[in-house]
């Protein structure tokens, strides 16, 4: 019961945002993103990319797609930017 609790409470916050560096096509570095949990917006993932890309950046591809769980279902969001030079 206590483990159904502590699943259904990180579901529920998100843990934050999730940055992995890259390059894009185009030799750009960019950063692959993704913003998953019940509580998690957009925001959250544009938040991480402009740390990441400090003088801005460019939107490659934005998805989002239903997580299915044991416990229920929740959002996961995808990232794809590539950093202003």
């Amino acid at each position: 019961m206590r483990s159904v609790a502590i699943l259904l409470l990180v579901l529920l916050t998100g843990c934050g945002a999730t940055v992995h560096p890259t390059r894009t096509a185009s030799g750009r570095e960019g950063a692959a993103i993704s913003c998953d949990g019940l509580l998690s917006t957009w925001k959250r993932c544009e938040n991480a990319a402009a740390k990441t890309c400090p003088h801005g950046f460019d939107v490659i591809d934005r998805q989002e797609k239903r997580i299915y769980v044991d416990t229920g279902s929740f959002k996961g969001r995808s990232l794809v930017v590539s950093c202003k030079p």
